[in-house]
């Protein structure tokens, strides 16, 4: 697949003689999502243009309008312009609901439909979710956590829309304490049309996803929003991710109720939790009101109600400072001299020590065995992590943090504008740490994209790794080794 630079309308374009392209956030195989700047209301947003790369194409030389690649996708085409027209509006008659990121207009152009929704500024609860150390939260706060949202869901459904897609990724943790849904305005009656199976493998996959994504003949309710909202309730109060539909199938026993993990929570919430993650659609809860309903015991009406989790820091680096008694005039004199020499004979030198060091991270990366990669990386103490690699547990909410890439033929940390993919040899780097106890490796080389998820708690005398590889941005292998010395 051309890469998304390619396809995309670049940066400091405007649409509508109005909107402004900031940045390219991504796609999701319907739709492109761009930062953008209002530059009549003085507000970033966010864009999504229609164009499902599967049956359309960029017209780079008549102001990126885009066409079909055949004719015989004009229709399909046609209908999913409809879907988004028709599900914008629903939205914007809504305006304004608390939790979800509001779509404020819709407009087309380049022979396609965009539309503008608000820009959220936080951290999505997945990542919000990896970066808390004990990742359980206890439900009736979750609940009042998310009573904004699912207030809002109530409206949504109410007005005949459903969002489809409902899991952490889709859910904003704000500055502010709250939550809100994004991910609105996608052609979610499409997902189920064959033609676009590759494209809609990230939302099948998804442990969140109910078995009606799966069936052609079955219709889009209610009931697949409560699965995902379910399951992702689950994730949060138990710490533990949902198995695929597909897992559960083949065996009742894969799933444990929050109850059965020792959960502290009533057995009558646990069943309704349950309940609305129950396979088939029919025999799930069918609407927002009856599975929040199930949360509500006696025992809970009596107790005052909890507050919300408190604002959420997805980083904080604390400041030491270092308590120094008053020294004589000695030692005053002494700490001048070591000061100046060190601001007059070390900065070079520290520079190439950091750079050697730097190299030496990388090349062991590139040489070493399998097993000692992972060692390598296991023993990263948290100072080298912020020098050599990316520690996502230490991305600091509301600022944009640069994500780094070694450039193996420069030698040199890079970002992912400076990337050059272009070349005929490339390879890049990027050591991510989600967690103290996972590491993902990954190496960019032209046509493969290679991915080592490592469980950094060694197992006896191995590491457990999933290695998965990339070619177009789809999977063409993955497989679970054991990584012996």
């Amino acid at each position: 697949m051309e890469p998304i630079k390619g396809r995309a309308i670049p940066v400091k374009e405007k649409l509508l003689e109005r909107y402004q392209i900031k940045e390219i956030l991504g796609e999701n195989g319907f739709s492109i999502i761009y930062k953008g700047y209002d530059t009549l209301r003085n507000k970033k947003v966010i864009i999504k243009e229609l164009f499902p790369g599967k049956i359309v194409r960029r017209d780079q030389t008549e102001h990126y309008k885009v066409e079909c690649i055949h004719f015989s996708n004009e229709a399909v085409f046609e209908s999913m312009k409809e879907q988004v027209i028709r599900e914008a509006k629903a939205l914007i008659k809504l305006y304004p609901l608390e939790g979800i990121a509001n779509v404020i207009t819709f407009f087309e152009e380049n022979q396609t439909v965009y539309t503008i929704s608000e820009y959220i500024e936080g951290a999505t609860l997945d990542i919000f979710l990896e970066g808390k150390k004990n990742s359980k939260l206890p439900l009736n706060s979750l609940l009042y956590f998310f009573e904004p949202l699912t207030d809002s869901l109530k409206k949504i459904h109410e007005a005949g829309y459903i969002h489809g897609k409902i899991r952490p990724d889709q859910i904003m943790v704000t500055k502010k304490n709250g939550v809100k849904l994004i991910g609105f305005c996608d052609p979610v009656e499409s997902v189920k049309n064959p033609m676009f199976v590759e494209e809609m493998l990230p939302i099948r996959n998804s442990r969140y996803t109910p078995v009606e994504l799966f069936m052609e003949e079955s219709s889009l309710k209610a009931a697949t929003d409560i699965y995902g909202l379910a399951a992702t309730i689950y994730h949060c109060i138990t710490g533990v991710v949902p198995p695929h539909f597909y897992d559960r199938v083949q065996s009742t026993e894969v799933m444990k109720t929050p109850k059965e993990l020792g959960i502290p929570i009533e057995k009558e919430q646990s069943e309704a939790l349950m309940a609305g993650l129950a396979s088939h659609d029919f025999e799930r809860i069918q609407s927002v009101e009856e599975f929040l309903a199930g949360f509500l015991v006696e025992k809970q009406e009596e107790e005052p109600k909890q507050k919300a989790p408190k604002p959420i820091i997805l980083y904080k680096e604390p400041f030491v400072f270092i308590r120094r008694k008053k020294g004589v005039k000695v030692r005053l004199i002494l700490a001048a001299a070591m000061l100046v020499a060190f601001i007059c004979l070390l900065p070079t030198g520290m520079k190439e020590v950091k750079e050697y060091r730097l190299h030496s991270f990388y090349e062991k990366l590139q040489t070493s065995s399998d097993f000692e990669k992972c060692m390598l990386l296991r023993e990263t103490s948290e100072k080298e992590r912020k020098v050599y690699a990316n520690d996502y547990t230490v991305l600091e909410e509301g600022k944009e943090n640069i994500i780094k890439y070694y450039d193996c033929n420069r030698k040199a940390i890079v970002t992912k504008e400076e990337m050059d993919t272009n070349q005929k040899f490339y390879c890049y780097i990027s050591v991510d740490f989600r967690k103290k106890t996972r590491a993902v490796l990954t190496y960019y080389e032209p046509e493969l994209v290679t991915i080592w998820d490592i469980d950094l708690l060694k197992t006896e005398a191995y590491f457990r790794v999933t290695k998965t590889a990339l070619k177009d941005g789809q999977v063409v292998d993955r497989e679970t080794l054991e990584i012996l010395p």
